[in-house]
């Protein structure tokens, strides 16, 4: 990248923030309110939780994946079909799938929220940056306009950033849609222009962004970024090796600023 965008939007989980410890335990604790936790035993589970989570697009899926782990869906079965899996856990709840998905979603933020209540210094704890503050302070300071676009709730991101001391221009969190197209479409609007790099580390995420661009000339423009450090699949990483348009990001060169990044 010989300039840097005007507009950097970076994803948070698994990009800025490595938030495992909080999400599993958050994820347990969600669980306990649709299954017995007593099935949520041994150190093995955390682990295969660890290995799989890259299938996650949306928090409220996490608790679903702990309880296809509990009921020994295979890891090879998780990678390739997940959305099978998990369209399968929600039609054993006798409600509409909307309604799952709020309860899952509503479960999750809940026990969060608690956490914090309760703990704040413990729950924060439980999230570490990828890079030291200050090479992540100054990265983010490369671009005049910095974004955080997550799908996790805006408050948590927001909380975490302020215990780290680091200021970004906004943060676009669940409740301004989890459609990242979108997201970088009122950015681009809000702000007045196209010149945007995104760094997120869910292939799926930036070929949607691709596809979408089919239909929205603007999001052609938007420099796509797989963080090769995230939450993210050989295979995910081996195909943005090979796409014509997305970049593969490694931590060494996020560390050296935007400019450097190719």
């Amino acid at each position: 990248m010989s300039a840097a965008p005007e507009i950097l939007a970076l994803d948070f989980d698994g990009v800025l923030c490595d938030g495992m410890r909080e999400y599993y335990e958050s994820s347990c604790r969600a669980y306990g309110h649709f299954w017995s936790p007593s099935t949520l035993r041994g150190r093995a589970l955390q682990q295969q939780f660890r290995d799989v989570r890259p299938v996650v697009m949306s928090g409220w899926e996490m608790p679903l994946l702990l309880r296809a782990l509990v009921t020994r869906v295979r890891r090879g079965a998780l990678l390739r079909t997940w959305p099978t899996v998990r369209d399968e856990l929600l039609n054993t709840f006798d409600v509409p799938r909307p309604d799952v998905v709020a309860r899952l979603r509503d479960a999750l933020d809940g026990v969060r929220r608690d956490w914090i209540w309760a703990r704040a210094d413990e729950w924060l704890a439980a999230h570490r940056p990828y890079v030291a503050l200050e090479t992540l302070a100054r990265v983010l300071a490369g671009s005049s306009r910095t974004f955080v676009v997550t799908t996790k709730e805006g408050e948590f991101a927001r909380r975490i950033l302020a215990r780290w001391n680091i200021s970004v221009t906004g943060v676009a969190g669940k409740e301004a849609g989890e459609h990242k197209c979108e997201n970088l479409r009122e950015l681009m609007t809000t702000c007045g222009t196209t010149d945007v790099g995104f760094v997120e580390d869910r292939l799926e995420t930036l070929q949607c962004v691709v596809n979408c661009s089919e239909r929205d000339p603007r999001l052609a423009d938007v420099r796509l970024f797989l963080a090769a450090w995230g939450y993210t699949t050989g295979a995910a990483r081996a195909a943005a090796r090979r796409h014509p348009r997305i970049r593969l990001l490694t931590l060494a060169a996020f560390r050296r600023g935007v400019t450097a990044w190719e």
